[in-house]
């Protein structure tokens, strides 16, 4: 019984090393790879609107995730509310008052269809 333990614990570490040395990726909903060309997309409709200079590392640390889409946003057309959209936002600079806007995109198309404005 302990030499089972043993070897259980050498097998466990050894598939943590093997996985934690795996190519980091941005996920949507814990288990979809990012789409980076949403992600490029959003970038270019920020700095498009001189969003960029309050964003951490150039916009390198987005994330992408799906929301549902409410009221209080700014979308170029209503129908998407109450839809599952792709939300990509950026960390913002350290010392920045306001953060850049989290960018609305239509997850089939990757078009831009709103923001949410940042606080």
């Amino acid at each position: 019984m302990r030499r089972f333990v043993s070897v259980y614990g050498w097998m466990m570490i050894a598939v943590l090393l093997l996985v934690g040395c795996d190519e980091e990726q941005r996920v949507v909903n814990g288990n979809e790879p990012a789409d980076d060309e949403a992600i490029a997309v959003a970038w270019s409709y920020a700095t498009a609107r001189n969003w960029e200079g309050t964003a951490a590392d150039d916009g390198q640390s987005a994330e992408v995730r799906r929301v549902v889409v409410a009221d209080g946003v700014e979308l170029f057309d209503d129908t998407w509310i109450g839809e599952e959209v792709l939300a990509v936002s950026f960390e913002a600079e350290p010392d920045s008052v306001i953060g850049v806007p989290t960018v609305l995109l239509a997850p089939e198309t990757n078009e831009v269809i709103g923001y949410m404005p940042s606080e």
